[in-house]
């Protein structure tokens, strides 16, 4: 007599649940690392917990302010941008969050042993060579191991017009942001900082005063720019000798220096010093 297909060992064995597996051992197809047995997971959450720790330390210790990260100046109506100098500005809320930069990208992805790949930038390539219109380029960028193994993706986009319809400048932006955005995703640092610095100001961000953002400082809130070391010498040296040849006096490179930064040019450190000679130099 022929039994029913629903009835047969074979086909129960693929319908009903397969239960908790053996003591000791793990499923042999796991849906989900929840499907791990308890202790596994748990080891392999301390594990990566403690790894991204040791990350983020590395991060604060190695990366450098205004060179691997920093904040950009995105409120277009501030008066300094109008005069061609946002570097002057001192108002918290004309700036974007955190934002990682490509060589501090460049940095995590050598330390993880990853390379950045990019398998979409050749179509923009046989687009150029064949004289077709472009105006937006959207990349993707992958961050692949040394076995050639992809452990992260992220994406950049870019409009011609930023750049002036310059199609070469607006792929490489484009590979940038992507780039930037493999690394935060693949190492997790989205806590720490944002993926883009265009478009990112909150007008209802309350006012902040200012805010310090540099991650080696265990401080907040102290200064706009980062914690530095004190005017050097011959910086000070430099900006009184330009200040001469543009006819300011003692009182008047005073009174300049008190109107953009407030404070007097001894209480200058060295990257604001660095953006007043760019001021005097026009």
């Amino acid at each position: 007599m022929l039994q029913q297909l629903s009835e047969t060992d074979t086909l129960k064995r693929f319908i009903s649940p397969p239960g908790d597996p053996p003591k000791g051992s793990i499923s042999v197809f796991p849906s989900s690392p929840l499907d791990l047995p308890a202790e596994t997971f748990q080891k392999a959450l301390e594990r990566r917990e403690k790894n991204h720790q040791a990350l983020i330390q590395w991060i604060r210790k190695n990366l450098n302010p205004d060179i691997d990260y920093g904040r950009s100046h995105i409120f277009e109506n501030c008066k300094y941008v109008r005069a061609g100098a946002p570097f002057l500005c001192s108002d918290f809320s004309h700036f974007s969050m955190l934002t990682l930069w490509k060589s501090g990208a460049e940095k995590i992805a050598r330390l993880l042993g990853l390379t950045a790949h990019f398998p979409t930038v050749q179509q923009y390539e046989i687009a150029g060579l064949h004289h077709q219109e472009i105006q937006t380029v959207v990349l993707k960028c992958e961050l692949r191991t040394q076995a050639g193994t992809t452990v992260g993706e992220g994406t950049g986009a870019r409009h011609l017009k930023q750049d002036g319809w310059n199609l070469n400048i607006s792929i490489k932006m484009a590979c940038k942001s992507a780039m930037v955005d493999a690394v935060i995703r693949t190492a997790g640092l989205t806590g720490i900082f944002i993926k883009t610095h265009r478009h990112t100001l909150k007008n209802n961000m309350p006012d902040m005063g200012n805010c310090n953002y540099n991650l080696t400082s265990k401080t907040t809130c102290n200064t706009v720019f980062p914690e530095d070391k004190p005017i050097t010498p011959k910086q000070k040296d430099l900006i009184q000798r330009i200040a001469g040849r543009r006819g300011l006096t003692t009182e008047g490179l005073n009174k300049a220096v008190q109107r953009l930064f407030d404070k007097d040019l001894d209480s200058l450190d060295r990257v604001q010093a660095s953006r007043f000679i760019q001021h005097l130099n026009g």
